[in-house]
């Protein structure tokens, strides 16, 4: 909803049959949608300079590096070298023909197959042809003319072109436009406008051309001429570079220019007229500063504004699609421009805060003349009213600042039934002008003026008998102004901030008004006292609440309807406001989770603005069924502000960040009309060919086919599937794929049936394309006859030479497996002694340790020596893993240096080694830790990259025990590792031993003593 309440409608003027007031014309106010076209679609970063429909529904245009084609789904540059020129017009005649004229290479007819050039070489009297027009004589026989820049006019008789006799009577100037007039001056009177020498005329009959007098027109470029009627007369409208628009009627003339201020360019080009509802026609200039629109003597601009790529607008062209839709096709400097106008029921009403935010505020109301007004407000453009066709944009002088950052304009309804405007300010100032006052004034408010407050609803109501208004902001709450004294109310959470986005009010059955608002601290009811928050009583998914709006449902509930900032829509009903209840059937999901006001209409159907375009919903017996509106429906912008309403006319509006857009179901036209389904291009290998039937050699590599659907409205939504009748299973899956290729097909005879359906569900007549696959010579029957004989032969002579070799070939085998067998034994056995041994040292690993402890050939005593280089983390950090290795490979070779040949040595992991020495004397071991440690300590080790030499000393611990097997083995290691944490603690550098006690309950032994010495 607006940021406003419903305003009574003023009782002054008469107004429609129903009682409602006029409603404002969205054709006068609002803007048509554009589409473009351009390079990124085919087309020539040269621009284009004419477009033109034909009878097939094909776009033409006229480039100045040729002729292009657009087929729904792209443009695509003609391949034949007739048209490889510089075109400047393209045309269709009445009987369907398209014509193409070059600036220097004369003219081209196009037969739906090839084009037809003509030149001087070929009997035409000019190379230099402008453009094409069609008369009509008397008898109803029409004529071709073609313009030319350097012999006049030219015209086509039968199949030959020839000079026309009239020209002797026209100056030497190029020629520009034609046309012929029904009744204007004389009946079937030709007129003809010329470079620089104005507008000729001859009527009906006559050879001699004769200038037109007067009016300043006789030294004017007139680069185009239309006629039409209105109001039951003719007029002739004549385009001018440089002096601006003028229309002929029989009484006098009119110039629209921009000297007069009417016009943004003097620079105008073509000329074109579409079907307004009333019978009469708009016309539509192409200019150098966008299109133009001239309505019952209205003009309006439509420029990159509105969504076209370029002002410089080189013609413009009407077409009516077989659906009865006016469609534009603009040539201009970047492409092509389109609009079908009527095709939307969407409006764009007004572009206010295209450059920064958008619409944040507005409001229709009645004008007190029987009709409408609009009041618009946007971030950084301030306010305008429109009225009586024209904008009022405030300036300083009227209280508003022009640049003003406004957040809403709003409207209540005094006692004596007039109205009190207020204007909200980013800010937070807030701007009154009372029934009796000419300007915008401000007033004290009890809020702070900071940069990010701001009023966002204000409303009247009478309770208790007196007259109270409240005010929701954007930073601190709810206020309420009544008798002249202001009351603050404090938020519900007083440690956190209170946001107010609407208030509104609901009467229950009793006859008394309660207060409900949509702040951030949930739904809030106001029972005269204070606001209580409602969300978690009521079970509400979300506490932001950023809209709310009373729908009441067919059983008279009373529903509000509660926008969220991330959970959609949900419904409360207040009919006991001292108890509400949540409903708990769902809705159709949002096209986004933040929804604003909902809005509905008289018949029910309820709107809800998104983050990302409008959500429709129209209630059915079980609901609601949903629809979803966003810029490819003609949206001016899909991401919607929080200001919507549905008016008196039940037409939707919304704010939205690229301006204010309108919605008005009764300008619904269900497009019901199936679109041409057209192959565009059969090709064979890469070379184009001609059908209907797809005549396919031997030894064909590729075969395509493309095809398109010729939509005017939302093409991208085209969609279309394929089957080869005789291949393919079943047709495939819809898709936007407008091309099949086949490779490699088999001989035979098929058709390709291809299916299509545009935006709106409507099918197409499906096209068939019949292929014969011509079969190589050695895909014929005979030649597989032969190959099957022969292959039978060949397996027969077969068998007998195998069953000959049969033995000598198994006692070959036999042998070779038991050579592999040996080989494989071998490789075996070598991986499993590498499996054994760690790559960085070459000593055993911890898996042979841990075999060789746990599986002892048989029970005995060994002495079991782990070892831990000190400081080695250290050490690496410092030198690097390359010394680190270094280092661990010397530990390996002092291993060997001091264990005798039965000593079992193995790298345990990381820095840690063990030696497990046999027998029954535990001195052995000690004596050879002490030699493995006393050696390590002694030798200095060099650094790579370093010229310091450095010591690296290890650590040990020794335990002696039995041998028997896996729990044994865990004793051993347990203790050793006691005893070299024990060497650790006690300094490093050192060997401690532990004996493994016979029985769990026996004690340790004593460790051994310091570096050398043993204890």
């Amino acid at each position: 909803m607006l940021l406003c309440l419903a305003v009574p409608a003023f009782a002054q003027a008469p107004a429609g049959a129903d009682g409602q007031p006029r409603p404002l014309d969205l054709m006068d106010l609002g803007a048509p949608a554009f589409t473009n076209f351009t390079d990124r679609d085919g087309l020539p970063d040269a621009g284009v300079m004419s477009t033109c429909v034909d009878r097939e529904g094909f776009v033409w245009g006229a480039t100045p590096v040729g002729v292009y084609r657009y087929d729904g789904h792209r443009w695509l540059a003609s391949d034949d070298p007739a048209v490889a020129h510089s075109a400047t017009h393209v045309f269709v005649d009445h009987a369907g023909t398209l014509w193409v004229a070059f600036r220097k290479a004369g003219l081209a007819r196009y037969d739906g197959v090839r084009w037809h050039p003509a030149s001087t070489e070929t009997g035409l009297p000019s190379n230099q042809i402008k453009r094409f027009a069609e008369t009509i004589d008397a008898s109803g026989a029409h004529t071709l003319w073609a313009l030319t820049w350097d012999r006049g006019l030219i015209r086509l008789a039968g199949d030959t072109w020839e000079l026309d006799p009239g020209n002797a009577s026209l100056p030497a100037d190029p020629l520009r436009s034609m046309t012929q007039t029904k009744e204007l001056g004389a009946p079937g009177r030709q007129w003809l406008g010329t470079n620089a020498r104005g507008l000729w005329y001859r009527d009906a009959g006559q050879t001699d051309w004769h200038r037109w007098e007067g009016h300043q027109l006789d030294a004017m470029q007139v680069e185009d001429l239309l006629a039409v009627m209105h109001d039951g007369r003719e007029e002739l409208w004549i385009s001018t570079y440089v002096n601006g628009l003028w229309r002929m009627r029989a009484d006098g003339m009119r110039r629209w220019s921009q000297q007069q201020g009417d016009f943004p360019s003097n620079v105008l080009y073509t000329l074109a007229s579409t079907a307004l509802a009333d019978g009469n026609r708009a016309i539509w200039v192409a200019s150098r500063a966008g299109l133009l629109r001239v309505q019952d003597d209205t003009l309006q601009v439509f420029n990159r504004r509105h969504g076209m790529h370029s002002e410089v607008i080189r013609s413009v062209s009407a077409w009516r699609s077989p659906d009865g839709l006016d469609v534009l096709w603009m040539a201009n400097d970047s492409g092509v421009s389109r609009s079908a106008l009527g095709a939307s029921p969407w409006a764009i009403a007004s572009l206010m805060g295209l450059d920064s935010l958008g619409v944040f505020g507005f409001l229709v109301e009645p004008d007190g003349r029987g009709g409408e007004r609009l009041w618009v407000s946007s971030a950084g453009e301030g306010l305008a009213l429109y009225e009586r066709g024209q904008w009022q944009h405030f300036t300083q002088a009227e209280g508003v600042p022009p640049d003003a950052n406004i957040g809403s304009v709003m409207a209540t309804t005094e006692a004596d039934g007039r109205k009190t405007y207020w204007v909200s300010l980013r800010g937070g100032a807030l701007l009154r002008r009372r029934p009796d006052d000419a300007r915008f004034v401000p007033i004290d408010t009890p809020w702070r003026q900071t940069i990010g407050e701001m009023v966002y609803d204000t409303l009247v109501r009478t309770y208790d008998g007196r007259r109270e208004q409240w005010f929701a902001t954007r930073e601190t709450g709810l206020y309420r102004l009544r008798d002249g004294i202001w009351t603050t109310f404090t938020p519900p959470d007083a440690n956190a901030p209170w946001r107010a986005m609407r208030v509104r009010e609901v009467i229950d059955g009793d006859g008394r008004s309660w207060l409900w608002a949509a702040t951030n601290q949930g739904l809030s009811r106001f029972d005269g006292q204070r606001w209580d928050p409602m969300a978690r009583t009521l079970g509400l998914p979300e506490t932001n609440a950023i809209g709310l709006t009373q729908i009441d449902d067919a059983q008279g509930r009373q529903i509000l309807w509660v926008g969220t900032s991330s959970a959609g829509v949900s419904r409360v009903d207040v009919t006991d406001p001292r108890h509400p209840r949540m409903l708990a059937d769902a809705l159709p999901a949002p096209p986004d989770p933040s929804v604003y006001n909902p809005a509905a209409d008289s018949a029910g159907r309820v709107y809800l603005c998104t983050n990302n375009g409008v959500q429709l919903l129209t209630p059915t017996a079980g609901g609601y069924t949903s629809r979803v509106f966003n810029r490819r429906d003609g949206m001016v912008h899909q991401e919607c502000n929080y200001v919507h309403m549905v008016d008196a006319h039940d037409r939707f509006w919304t704010g939205t960040l690229g301006g204010l857009a309108v919605y008005d179901p009764s300008r619904e036209v269900r497009d019901t009309q199936p679109k041409p389904l057209k192959i565009t291009s059969l090709q064979i290998d890469g070379r184009r060919v001609t059908g209907p039937v797809l005549d396919v050699p031997a030894g064909t590599r590729e075969i395509r086919v493309d095809y398109a659907l010729l939509s005017w409205y939302r093409e991208a939504d085209s969609r279309f599937r394929t089957q080869l009748v005789g291949y393919d299973a079943s047709p495939s899956q819809w898709s936007d794929q407008t091309t099949r290729t086949f490779n490699a097909l088999p001989p035979g005879r098929y058709q390709l049936r291809v299916e299509a359906h545009d935006h709106a569900n409507n099918a197409s007549t499906p096209v068939l394309v019949t292929i014969v696959m011509h079969a190589q010579w050695w895909q014929t029957l005979w030649f597989h006859l032969v190959i099957a004989l022969t292959i039978l032969l060949l397996v027969y002579a077969v068998v007998l030479l195998r069953t000959r070799h049969l033995r000598a070939q198994r006692a070959a085998l036999e042998a070779h497996i038991a050579t592999r067998t040996a080989e494989l034994n071998l490789a075996n056995a070598r991986l499993l002694e590498l499996s054994y041994l760690d790559a960085l040292t070459g000593l055993p690993n911890r898996r042979r340790l841990l075999e060789a402890l746990e599986h002892p050939a048989v029970p005995t005593m060994a002495t079991l020596i782990l070892m831990d280089v000190d400081h080695f983390k250290a050490y690496n950090d410092r030198f690097g893993h390359l010394a680190g290795d270094q280092a661990l490979r010397h530990v390996a070779d002092v291993l060997r240096q001091c264990a005798d040949s039965d000593v079992l040595m193995a790298r345990y992991g990381g820095e840690e080694f063990a030696c497990l020495v046999p027998g029954d004397d535990p001195t052995r071991g000690l004596v050879l830790a002490e030699c493995i440690r006393q050696t390590m300590a002694d030798c200095a080790l060099a650094v790579p990259g370093q010229t310091q030499l450095m010591h690296v000393t290890l650590s040990a611990g020794i335990a002696h025990g039995p041998l028997a097997g896996a729990e044994q083995a865990d004793r051993l290691l347990h203790h050793a590792d006691l005893a070299l944490y024990q060497a650790k603690r006690d300094g490093r550098n050192r060997v401690r031993r532990r004996d493994v006690p016979l029985a769990p309950a026996g004690g340790d032994v004593p460790d051994a003593g310091g570096p050398g010495g043993m204890s």
